[in-house]
């Protein structure tokens, strides 16, 4: 993850600890990872493809001016757009430029590719999709104003926002218009799509759930100031920061709040859930691991409510070879995926785990529950 004190950090998903930094000259860069290598763009107009193992850089790619995009990798190209109007082309393997194509102004968009079309915004108020083999212009779609969202590809429709306040639904195949839907405010955040809804925030507080078929308003949800962050759906949730300095979890079926954690500051950074745990960085100078509790694997009843446990304890956790539980009543132990592990009565347990499979497992006493890692 990147930082305002011009690091890149490497976390421990389990525990926290640093894996490694890395010095670079950005103010808050976005990566993306691919077969074991994490690429980054930074403000002193390189693009580093630095190896996740040990921090150690593989190459670094010059552009001519700051990069603010996030990369996107695809079939061993990393394609990413710089302040010097262009959208880049570069080979993992070795850094070496396959191709690049000149826009009208900055390209903030962070691009996406689907069916061999690389689909990206511009500041001079385009959507443009251009083949990702030699960089020919598919079409180009004009908004009324500078695209800073990154668009989303569902099937036939490609979406975006723009600072023109609208998120708009765009034909995949010719750059035709289909709908577009009006917030209040600009929409910097780059929409989500899952099961014929459209996610996205912006900066009128609001979060919108949008119908792609018809671009008619399914919910939307206000928070308490600005929506920068970009959405993120796992488990029928929608999770999303907002600068009221909350991070929020949404019920996608209809907008009813599921829970919200309040960081230090503003939460611009967009979050990702993980094996039950969304991450999350805030300005407050922390990056956060918060439970979701929405292990639809092993639960009877999916409308349940599981909550974290107050009532029982673990130790260690993360755990190697010995686990302790001390129980107040009976309780199960569950993979992530649903698989029973064991059952174990009411009191004090000390079990052998050395030949348990490394990963997350939950403990779960009725509606209460806890999540543990094992780690080799």
């Amino acid at each position: 993850m990147g930082s305002t004190d011009h690091y890149f950090y490497a976390v421990n998903c389990s525990n926290g600890t640093l894996k490694w930094r890395l010095k670079i000259d950005s103010w808050d860069p976005s990566p993306s990872v691919s077969k074991g290598v994490v690429y980054v763009g930074s403000e002193d107009n390189y693009l580093y493809a630095i190896n996740c193992s040990d921090g150690s850089l593989k190459w670094r790619f010059l552009t001519g001016d700051a990069i603010h995009s996030t990369p996107c990798i695809s079939e061993g190209v990393v394609y990413i757009g710089s302040d010097d109007y262009y959208l880049y082309a570069i080979n993992c393997s070795d850094g070496s430029l396959i191709w690049k194509y000149k826009t009208g102004w900055y390209v903030f968009s962070s691009p996406c590719i689907s069916d061999g079309v690389v689909y990206f915004g511009s500041n001079d108020t385009y959507l443009y999709a251009i083949s990702s083999l030699d960089a020919n212009l598919k079409w180009r779609y004009k908004t009324y104003s500078e695209v800073y969202s990154s668009p989303c590809v569902l099937a036939g429709d490609v979406f975006v926002g723009s600072n023109d306040w609208y998120l708009y639904s765009i034909n995949k195949s010719d750059g035709s218009f289909q709908w577009r839907y009006e917030t209040e405010s600009w929409v910097f955040s780059s929409p989500c799509a899952s099961d014929g809804v459209v996610y996205v925030g912006s900066r009128d507080f609001s979060l919108y759930a949008i119908n792609c078929s018809t671009g008619s308003l399914k919910w939307k949800y206000r928070t308490g100031r600005y929506i920068y962050s970009s959405p993120c759906i796992s488990d029928g949730v929608v999770y999303i920061g907002s600068q009221d300095n909350y991070l929020y979890a949404i019920n996608c079926p209809d907008g009813a709040l599921k829970w919200k954690f309040q960081t230090g500051i503003w939460v611009d950074s967009s979050p990702c859930v993980s094996d039950g745990v969304v991450y999350v960085g805030s300005l407050d100078s922390y990056l956060y691991a918060i439970e979701t509790y929405g292990y639809t694997g092993f639960k009877a009843n999916k409308s349940a409510s599981y909550i974290p446990s107050k009532s029982f304890s673990v130790s260690p956790n993360p755990f190697t070879d010995r686990l302790t539980i001390s129980l107040p009543s009976s309780a199960s132990i569950y993979s992530l995926t649903g698989q029973l592990i064991m059952k174990l009565d009411k009191g004090k347990h000390s079990l052998d785990t050395s030949k348990w499979r490394e990963g997350v497992y939950i403990v779960k006493a009725g509606k209460e529950c806890k999540r543990v890692v094992k780690v080799n």
